[in-house]
């Protein structure tokens, strides 16, 4: 795109920290004040983190090491150098979250799912990190954002690293999702495991509640954060009614706080024939093939399954999928 006097348009984050907000329940050991001085604890660390950034850039910028991003561009109509091709005074620091359900599970024994007084405390839980993130933002001079992490891998690094850790090996294990009976087995040999935490503040992927439940849980969280949140709708028919889906799309645009959501169909591809079906099959329709590989949503694009990690294999397996009169 172009704009006036070779203005254009430029954004993105310097870098993305995220918490582990299980890990903070369990030092918390059911204490509300000690949970929300574990998260600050934590974003604590991260902001660290950004300042070692920060100098570490600035270093590279002031070397001439960056010369992509401090290219000045010609004005496509005067042929005169505009601005540099990134802002990079604009560039955000991202505090991200992950596994906020699994925290208030273990300190307060519910889900959000399953508990008003849990939905609460997640949002409380939240609220409190938004703020701190916005204090820290103006005490430190940084441009800081509150966020859900993308959490493709990290969703499952923490819940490994918190079930390798002994000090809170059993305490992981009362809420981590996934196959943990598998996991355990074959901890010792690998650290891809099937287990994971719930991504950023969704509802677990397999709540058996339904999908207005699920919107009208998910949906407070949206003014909370500063971005990067998206809400998933797993589609159990391969062939969805479009009317359904314009109906149910213009009623979470209007009549929610929700900001981002994305409709998802799993699609079989043969490897063989290169037919392609919906929903996952165990072969091929066309030509019966066993020689098969799936698309569908990892966070928020779709992308073939075959390189996803073994967690977000088992969260693929463990979604709950709507369909029929609940698309609509």
């Amino acid at each position: 795109m172009y704009f006036v006097n070779g203005k254009h348009f430029s954004m993105g984050g310097w870098q993305v920290v995220t918490i582990n907000c299980p890990r903070a329940a369990y030092r918390a050991e059911g204490d509300d004040a000690k949970l929300f001085a574990e998260l600050k604890k934590q974003i604590d660390i991260a902001v660290e983190i950004f300042k070692v950034k920060k100098r570490w850039m600035d270093a590279i910028v002031r070397a001439g090491r960056m010369p992509f991003a401090t290219q000045r561009p010609k004005d496509p109509h005067t042929g005169e150098k505009g601005d540099v091709a990134v802002y990079l005074d604009e560039l955000v620091y991202i505090v991200g979250v992950v596994g906020i359900n699994e925290m208030v599970q273990y300190h307060y024994g519910k889900q959000m799912h399953e508990d008003r007084g849990a939905l609460r405390l997640a949002v409380r839980a939240m609220t409190e990190m938004e703020l701190y993130v916005k204090e820290l933002s103006n005490r430190e001079g940084l441009n800081i954002s509150f966020s859900r992490t993308p959490a493709e891998t990290v969703a499952q690094r923490f819940a490994v690293a918190d079930l390798l850790n002994e000090e809170f090996r059993a305490k992981a294990m009362k809420v981590v999702k996934g196959d943990l009976e598998r996991a355990l087995l074959m901890i010792e040999d690998t650290r891809d495991l099937p287990v994971y935490y719930t991504n950023g503040t969704h509802v677990p992927p397999n709540a058996d509640i339904s999908l207005a439940e699920r919107i009208n849980i998910e949906h407070i969280f949206f003014p909370i954060v500063d971005g990067g949140d998206i809400m998933h709708i797993f589609l159990g028919e391969g062939y969805p009614d479009p009317r359904g889906i314009k109906s149910l799309a213009m009623k979470i645009a209007t009549k929610t706080q929700t900001g981002y959501f994305a409709f998802t169909k799993d699609m079989t591809v043969c490897l063989d024939c290169s037919h392609v079906t919906m929903g996952l099959r165990e072969e091929c329709e066309k030509c019966h093939s066993k020689n098969l590989d799936y698309i569908s949503r990892i966070t928020g694009y779709l992308q073939s399954v075959s390189g996803w990690n073994e967690g977000k294999k088992q969260e693929l397996l463990d979604r709950m999928r709507y369909s029929g009169n609940e698309i609509r």
